[in-house]
């Protein structure tokens, strides 16, 4: 490869310009697993790295591809097989599939039938695109030094997927802007470099560290007051939802128009994601609650699916009726309200709310109809899908902005919960102990190991809930793969990746529950939100698409639906108390007070859970798990002075590198001592000279050269250092202990450059 004139490819200069490059390429790697099913994405992040570094060390090419090769293989054993690539299977397993994979699919190509190429083999594409990148990178920087192109195409692609796919890019954004300013900064700066040395500029180091003084000073100034500047709120609306209502003709029903955080679709779960903070909701209550928007009740395998059995109200909105229970009469509650008020631009076609929903205020309800600016007196119906808990109105024409609700928060007794009867009904035991016929075994293997030694449903439902803290499960939001063709979600998240979200614990813990005839439903909606303010008595909720959450609900048959949370980080918020703990004249007093409410009694309303299934039409809502945690979450005074710090310590380096490596070079040489030989000595000499911005010119002699560097430096260490150098090199051989006597002139010659 071509080298750079007046500059080393491999100075730390280039050096740095070469790792922003890697940093960019990595930027269009991290959404791949979000908006595509492509898991490890690591393997293909070091496979980037590793080809980067050899391309970079400038290994001949007769090397670069075997090692590419075997690099490649390497990858593709991690990926496709369960065998080490070291093995003697491994290895050469991978490789008679390279074999055969690579002439059917260039067959398929041949044919043109793109679409039958196999995973395999799309993989290995993947493979060879990163490596050529990697060189056209090399090329850009060393050859050409124009990366405008690459770094546009990088700032296109990261806005087009923050705009229409569940990628945040907010933060992606900062960073690249800011490895740009230094890329395109530091390539003109050393074009500004080799102009000076072309001249016979000497210390044109000096150069350089006034840009990176310049250049982190004002990228510092430019971040400082971007980060404290008043943002404002959107200007355009989310194309998107846009697009599709007039372009696509999709209606706006249920859901239709959520964020990134409560979707549409569980069918295949699976993938990193990145968080959406905007605003859903905001709610006055009296404590933090789970805010429960449905369940799904089918196990795929790879998702859920749910089958709605939609049951029209006793009563219309206007009088306040809503007829669901989760509960039984026996379980103690105590009467709650909220009010829920949905940010601009959100709606949903039903209801989230907290624990055991009784009533909606009519006075305190609000919705408005999709696409018309009709009058929002719209009668309607709530319609109850009484296997998913699903409460939504018959109007699909129309979303909630606010409503105010009554709701029951439960009390679970855990002794009521251990001496719960077993016995389910047929209709519980038909759709919530549903598995896979395919499900692997070894699933319901560990569950029995789980639960085996516990004698009670509660129990066991406490143990696997733990299972996962207690064996080093991993909560993750990146890098999370999706199952490929044939493979349990379930099963992978337990064996093999043993990281996830609450997606990956939620599921793989009703599975676990359902393997051990424990009926369980999955449950989606969003955890309690952020508390702004105290209203009155109660607080005032801010809730995310970035808390929206999945968690489990165990069926107990004296008992009813009771929740409970296995992912990582997150805890219920449910109440669990001991008998003993609640007087029996606090129980008859509750059960009074709910006696005399106006709802129709819990016992007459359970049997809709038993009722045979009747004709019913599949339905869908959705929900992927999604940490609490805020995205900009790093922009705190404590990171921030980090941020500066390392900055600062990069720019110290950078302004110091050449006496870094000078006092390198002198420490080394010292220690060495006798051992170290002259001619070698004076080599490295005449390297930190050139890189010191005093090269030897074309055509010039050592002697003029000796002569010119000590005129520069005002010493005569250089003539005769180069004089015994002479002596050495045409006399063919080293004289012993020629260097100890000169190592003084050499050391002196060397501290002159840095005084």
């Amino acid at each position: 490869m071509k080298r750079l004139a007046g500059q080393r490819p491999t100075s730390i200069t280039h050096f740095f310009i070469y790792v922003l490059a890697f940093l960019l390429l990595w930027e269009w790697l991290r959404p791949i697993p979000t908006v595509s099913n492509t898991g490890h994405i690591d393997v293909f992040i070091w496979f980037a790295f590793f080809s980067s570094a050899l391309i970079y060390l400038r290994i001949p090419i007769k090397f670069i591809v075997p090692c590419l090769f075997l690099g490649m293989l390497y990858g593709l054993n991690y990926i496709f097989s369960r065998e080490s690539f070291f093995s003697r299977e491994g290895g050469l397993e991978t490789f008679r599939l390279f074999m055969s994979e690579s002439i059917y699919n260039i067959s398929l190509i041949y044919m043109w039938d793109l679409a039958s190429l196999t995973n395999f083999f799309r993989t290995l594409l993947l493979f060879l695109l990163l490596a050529l990148i990697c060189y056209l990178l090399y090329f850009w920087i060393f050859h050409t030094r124009k990366i405008f192109f690459f770094l546009l195409s990088t700032i296109i692609y990261i806005t087009v997927l923050d705009t229409f796919t569940a990628i945040d890019a907010s933060m992606a954004i900062i960073r690249i802007v800011v490895i740009g300013f230094f890329m395109m900064t530091l390539l003109h700066m050393l074009k500004v470099q080799e102009e000076e040395k072309a001249i016979k500029r000497i210390k044109g180091t000096y150069i350089s560290t006034a840009w990176m003084y310049t250049l982190i000073f004002m990228i510092l100034i430019a971040t400082s007051i971007g980060y404290a500047a008043p943002k404002f709120d959107p200007q355009w609306d989310d194309p998107v939802p846009t697009f599709q209502r007039y372009v696509l003709g999709e209606g706006h029903g249920s859901g239709s128009v959520n964020r990134v955080g409560y979707g549409e679709n569980d069918e295949l779960l699976g993938g990193g994601f990145i968080q959406d903070h905007s605003t859903v909701f905001f709610a006055v209550a009296e404590e933090a609650a789970y805010w429960r928007g449905d369940s799904k009740h089918e196990y795929t395998g790879r998702g859920w699916i749910g089958e709605p059995r939609l049951v029209e109200s006793e009563s219309s909105y206007v009088e306040n009726a809503i007829d669901y229970y989760m509960y039984r009469n026996s379980v103690h509650v105590e009467e709650r309200e909220v009010l829920i008020t949905m940010a601009d631009g959100v709606g949903f076609n039903h209801l989230f709310y907290p624990g055991q929903l009784t009533d909606v205020d009519r006075s305190l309800l609000s919705f408005e109809p999709i696409g018309s600016s009709e009058d929002n007196d719209l009668p309607f119906t709530f319609l109850t899908d009484v296997n998913g808990g699903k409460i939504s109105a018959d109007d699909n024409t129309i979303v909630f902005k606010e409503y105010g609700l009554t709701y029951d928060y439960p009390k679970f007794s855990l002794n009521q919960l251990r001496d719960s009867s077993e016995d389910d009904p047929d209709s519980i035991r038909d759709l919530y102990l549903q598995l896979p016929e395919d499900l692997p075994e070894r699933v319901s293997n560990l569950a029995e190991e789980i639960t085996s030694d516990y004698d009670n449903r509660y129990d066991q439902v406490i143990a696997v809930e733990q299972y996962f803290s207690r064996n080093g499960y991993e909560y993750r939001t990146t890098d999370v793969p999706t199952p490929v063709e044939g493979q349990d979600y379930v099963d992978q998240f337990l064996f093999e990746t043993q990281y996830g979200y609450c997606d990956n614990y939620s599921t793989a813990m009703a599975v676990l529950l359902r393997a051990v005839d424990i009926p369980t439903r999955w449950v989606k909606g969003f955890t309690a939100g952020e508390e702004l303010e105290e209203v009155g008595e109660g607080h005032r909720y801010e809730v995310k698409n970035s808390n929206a959450h999945s968690w489990v609900e165990v069926y107990f048959p004296d008992v009813g639906w009771v929740p409970f949370e296995p992912t990582q980080g997150f805890t219920n918020n449910v109440e669990f108390y001991e008998e003993e703990e609640e007087t029996v004249t606090d129980i008859e007093s509750s059960e009074e007070d709910r006696d005399e409410q106006e709802t129709p009694e819990r016992e007459d309303l359970m049997p809709l859970w038993e009722e045979e299934n009747e004709d019913f039409e599949p339905g869908a809502a959705s929900g992927s798990g999604r940490n609490t945690k805020s995205g900009i979450e790093w922009l705190t005074t404590k990171n921030v002075i980090i941020s500066i710090v390392v900055l600062l310590m990069v720019m110290i380096f950078y302004q110091k590198q050449n006496r870094i490596q000078n006092r390198y070079f002198l420490m080394k040489y010292r220690i060495l001592g006798k051992d170290e030989k002259f001619l070698s000595a004076y080599d490295r000499l005449l390297w930190i000279l050139k890189n010191e911005g005093l090269p030897r010119g074309e055509g010039e002699t050592l002697r003029e050269y000796a002569t010119r560097v000590d005129r520069v430096l005002n010493s005569m260490s250089m003539a005769k250092l180069t004089k015994t150098y002479e002596r050495m090199y045409y006399g063919g051989k080293e004289f012993n202990g020629e260097w100890e006597k000169q190592r003084k002139d050499w050391e002196e010659l060397v501290k002159a450059l840095n005084p």
